[in-house]
């Protein structure tokens, strides 16, 4: 069964009734299941009950998901993709603010191959390429650089940071952080993190100054309890645009 999701903000008015009414007539066209998904909530309603959809679009800006399972979800995803793009925000549109600074480089995606040279094929070589692109956004320096992936090593063998399904969470308070950073590099194939909770195929680097503000600290505990729900963890092992990437993390951050 295929599974598709369109990742959206809600307008200045969230979505009104009426278009939700609107999206219900739609769906019936298709085999596909659709639900909506509000991500800050982690709530989601099927489209045929519009007045529990209503209690999760209701608010300006909130980033939510339709996701669409079922042997036409390709199609459904098309048509849905142009009505959203009629009544909501893409992701390009809105950029919701955060109570501090945060560097976040762009996703490196990965296909896992051996037969590419820069494919990161292990956790090592993970978190080598996690720590690379914390130097490209000029979190950290080039020469802080070997020290901080030692650090984030350091932390797996005490035990390894799977924390939902799919997804690694390195992370690590040093001195030499001068301020919060973080870095995502997703494999197209699942890779061994050395966890009992199996594979993963999303490695989230999380870096914090020593000591951090208690705002980063409330905002990073938030992020991590997102990890431990399963839709939110499916919304981000589906993404596959480095934007889309970005949008789901701020949004659990605030």
């Amino acid at each position: 069964m295929l599974e598709r999701r369109i990742t959206f903000y809600c307008g200045e008015a969230g979505l009104p009734a009426y278009q939700l009414n609107q999206l219900k007539k739609l769906t019936p066209y298709f085999q596909s299941k659709v639900e909506l998904f509000n991500v800050s909530q982690l709530t989601r309603a099927p489209v045929s009950q519009p007045l529990k959809m209503l209690a999760l679009a209701n608010k300006p800006h909130a980033l939510c998901q339709l996701i669409i399972n079922g042997s036409d979800a390709e199609l459904a995803n098309l048509v849905l993709t142009d009505f959203i793009a009629q009544y909501g925000l893409s992701l390009s549109q809105f950029s919701p603010s955060l109570p501090f600074k945060i560097s976040l480089p762009l996703t490196s995606i990965y296909s896992g191959k051996s037969n590419q040279s820069y494919a990161c094929i292990n956790k090592a070589e993970t978190i080598a390429q996690l720590s690379q692109m914390l130097v490209a956004q000029q979190a950290i320096t080039s020469e802080q650089q070997p020290a901080l992936q030692q650090a984030l090593l350091a932390r797996e063998t005490i035990s390894a940071t799977v924390m939902g399904p799919g997804i690694a969470l390195p992370h690590v308070m040093h001195e030499m952080i001068t301020k919060p950073a973080m870095a995502i590099v997703c494999h197209h194939q699942a890779i061994d993190w050395g966890s009992s909770r199996g594979n993963i195929s999303r490695a989230i680097a999380m870096v914090l100054p020593k000591p951090p503000l208690k705002a980063v600290i409330m905002a990073f505990a938030q992020f991590s309890k997102c990890l431990l729900n399963d839709d939110f963890c499916a919304a981000l092992t589906s993404a596959q645009q480095p934007q889309e990437l970005k949008a789901l993390v701020i949004e659990a951050l605030r």
